[in-house]
């Protein structure tokens, strides 16, 4: 049981981090415009994903977009993640 919490822990540390890092990218990208640039988009942020079947339909959308500060942000809780286990 004590594996499966800590895969749940890591997902947790790496959403926290590309969240914040991705705010303060946002931020500070007017102090250093890399920090902004998206580097990685997958997905469609323009609408979601629909199968209509005639009698129900189902729409799914995600979509992720990392810029400089995200991906320190990830790596950032990551090594948090490793710290707090040691």
């Amino acid at each position: 049981m004590k594996g499966r919490n800590s895969v749940w822990m890591a997902i947790l540390y790496v959403v926290i981090g590309g969240i914040v890092g991705s705010l303060l990218g946002h931020f500070l990208s007017a102090l250093w415009s890399p920090l902004g640039h998206d580097y990685f988009d997958l997905g469609s942020p323009t609408g979601p994903w629909t199968l209509n079947l005639g009698v129900f339909g189902i729409s799914l959308g995600i979509w992720l977009q990392l810029n400089l500060g995200g991906i320190i942000g990830v790596i950032g809780g990551l090594w948090w993640y490793r710290r707090g286990r040691a």
